[in-house]
């Protein structure tokens, strides 16, 4: 099903994180859920349907490790402006679907939307409208019977700007550890690829997750998969 209103985790237990990267498959994302699974880590991957097409190694490889193959649409547009604009946002979730669900099991599959663009803004308020025209066009979608979305998230520093602006891990890895302490708990957001082939190429998401995932783990933070955060009837 797709909810009017985002899916996040600020319900969660204090210290307790669900990892999640978008816009992979990334040059070092094998390596990275490798890394995540030698912690015991289930960590979700929302995959750009296009990279990952390419790439049936990689998303075998983050199945057999025990992670989860997420639906990040097939080209990464946003999806409000393509409704508006005559778009076709149920072949952009089903081409991403023909690619990821043979790695997917039973359960629900689940939906981010790039940017988190799902509802349009009230030109009175300035806010989020209530209700999402894409879940109201999502809704006549067969396959869509086995989603859940949107999923949000509750915790992001913005790991793509630091390589659009040549940054180091290390000055990213402190920005995620800042906020995650701030905060307390949630999903967290990182990147392991992206539809831009600059900042894709920089991508050092993977040495950020390698700094932050033993200094959590010593301070007590507990991370849990995606189906631990999201239970809906």
């Amino acid at each position: 099903m797709f909810c009017h209103q985002d899916l996040k985790g600020g319900h969660l237990p204090q210290d307790t994180l669900c990892l999640t990267y978008d816009d992979g498959p990334g040059p070092q994302t094998a390596e990275l859920s490798r890394f995540l699974a030698d912690h015991g880590i289930s960590a979700t991957f929302f995959v750009i349907g296009e990279e990952a097409a390419s790439r049936p190694d990689v998303l075998q490889q983050l199945y057999a490790d025990g992670h989860v193959l997420g639906n990040h649409t097939w080209s990464h547009p946003g999806l409000v402006s393509c409704l508006e604009t005559g778009g076709d946002v149920i072949h952009e979730l089903a081409a991403a679907h023909n690619v990821i669900r043979e790695f997917c099991d039973d359960g629900p599959i689940y939906f981010r939307p790039p940017y988190g663009n799902w509802r349009q803004v009230d030109s009175e308020t300035g806010s989020d409208c209530e209700h999402s025209i894409v879940a109201k066009a999502l809704a006549a979608w067969g396959e869509g019977k086995h989603y859940v979305g949107p999923v949000n998230w509750d915790i992001s520093a913005e790991d793509f700007d630091y390589w659009l602006r040549r940054r180091s891990p290390q000055a990213c890895a402190a920005a995620y550890l800042d906020l995650i302490h701030e905060i307390g708990s949630g999903i967290v957001l990182m990147h392991d690829g992206s539809e831009n082939p600059d900042i894709r190429a920089r991508n050092q998401t993977f040495a950020v997750t390698r700094q932050i995932v033993p200094e959590l783990l010593s301070q007590g933070y507990r991370f849990i998969a995606l189906d631990e955060v999201i239970n809906l009837p």
